[in-house]
């Protein structure tokens, strides 16, 4: 599973391992799947998210992470 930090704009951060990362129109979520099911790991207004970050392991063993842009939300259509 991938690890990701979001920073809120209150200034906190908050790393956790999942497996997705998925949107709504109100919310970030990121979830794992268990036995075919996917389930929220935690979730975040979107109002708050300030940057969504993943963290890779270089071949070195240190991590880099890398700023993603928030998934588009589900159910929501980019044309008319």
């Amino acid at each position: 599973m991938a690890y990701y930090r979001i920073r809120t704009n209150d200034g906190s951060s908050t790393s956790l391992q999942a497996q997705r990362v998925r949107t709504d129109a109100s919310c970030l979520y990121l979830e794992e799947n268990v036995a075919g099911v996917w389930s929220e790991v935690r979730s975040w207004p979107l109002g708050r998210v300030e940057t969504l970050q993943r963290r890779f392991t270089e071949n070195d063993g240190t991590w880099t992470w890398l700023t993603e842009a928030l998934p588009a939300p589900v159910g929501v259509r980019g044309w008319n």
